[in-house]
């Protein structure tokens, strides 16, 4: 029992011993590139997203700066935003291993939220949650429920347990929310388009999710299409760094200020936002080519972290109404936060 004329300090504390131990329901977007969360406090919808950029071995501590130091099995790991032996995480198989762990832990980690124990539901791309006949790929599924069931160390740190995995498809629930806002009529159809960093995925909308008349999954178009060609650039300019920085480097194409920051050779800035914007070309190209035979849709939304990099594409290959193609708010947080919607209206 706890004593409420206890000083201020010690009721704080036990009521902060009594929120871990309540269970705690977290929903995760875990791509390749970043991960992305969303649970409820009091009620209160919250968001984060961190990045992924893991190497072998671990460092120190510097300055007072927090090291995420990390062991899997016999292996060890550390979160280095800079390091160009940062893993790849860019492949279908992250979904199922080592990296994927690592990347939801040190999204817990950073969140926020107070190590406790939590259910938690991810997401896998769509060509790996449903199979060649558009049925649950339960064999997929269950892999990626051990994988994170497993348990991990973080150095001189307490981690999350998480009790219980829940597994859900990319790109669909992301326009829950639009699609009841718009209530269209029994007959319209929506595709939704979600561009991660390794994967697209696309779905057909009959009505306000009356039916899902197709799903389109290619595990070889990304952003991480754009991503190798600025890794490429910058090493031409002496500056070879991580693929998140060159993430980063990416979204800010336009600001000089910072590109005169980190590339070295300051004569070739020019040539590496020209070989960027070659890159985002291409790749609006293939998404494009890729979801060719959608043509008759009535309306289109994008999300996900690439949206941005293939609206003009979009908008350019479907003759629709300017207001008939959008980028969903927050394209990036949008399925991790309208899963988390979803599974709160139960």
């Amino acid at each position: 029992m706890v004593d409420i004329y206890a000083p201020k300090d010690i009721l704080c504390s036990h009521f902060e011993i009594f929120k871990r131990c309540i269970m705690m329901n977290v929903y995760c977007d875990d791509g390749s590139t970043n991960v992305k969360l969303a649970w409820f406090d009091e009620r209160v919808l919250q968001t984060a997203v961190s990045a992924n950029s893991f190497r072998h071995g671990w460092k120190v501590a510097a300055f007072g700066a927090k090291a995420f130091n990390y062991q899997v099995g016999a292996l060890k790991y550390t979160w280095d935003r800079v390091s160009r032996d940062a893993v790849p995480t860019t492949n279908v198989e992250y979904q199922y291993g080592d990296l994927n762990l690592l990347a939801v832990h040190h999204a817990l980690l950073t969140s926020g939220l107070s190590p406790r124990k939590i259910t938690l539901t991810v997401t896998l791309p769509l060509s790996e949650f449903y199979d060649q006949d558009c049925q649950k790929n339960e064999v997929n599924i269950q892999r990626k429920r051990e994988n994170l069931l497993r348990t991990l160390k973080v150095n001189k740190q307490e981690c999350f347990t998480i009790t219980d995995v829940r597994v859900m498809p990319e790109s669909l629930p992301a326009a829950f929310s639009r699609l009841a806002e718009l209530k269209p009529g029994p007959e319209e159809t929506s595709m939704i388009i979600d561009l991660g960093g390794t994967t697209l995925d696309a779905g057909i909308i009959v009505g306000q999710f009356d039916d899902i008349s197709a799903i389109h999954g290619n595990t070889g178009v990304g952003v991480s299409v754009v991503t190798r060609a600025a890794q490429a650039a910058l090493r031409t300019a002496e500056s070879e760094t991580s693929p998140l920085m060159a993430d980063n480097v990416i979204r800010r194409r336009k600001d000089r200020a910072f590109l005169n920051s980190i590339i070295n050779d300051g004569d070739k800035i020019d040539y590496v936002t020209d070989k960027i914007e070659e890159a985002i070309s291409a790749l609006g190209a293939l998404v494009v080519s890729e979801l060719a035979r959608y043509r008759s849709v009535n309306r289109i939304f994008l999300v996900g972290g690439g949206a941005p990099l293939i609206e003009d594409a979009v908008r350019q290959a479907w003759p629709l109404a300017a207001e008939r193609t959008e980028i969903i708010c927050d394209p990036q947080l949008a399925l991790a936060r309208e899963i988390a919607l979803y599974y709160n209206e139960d």
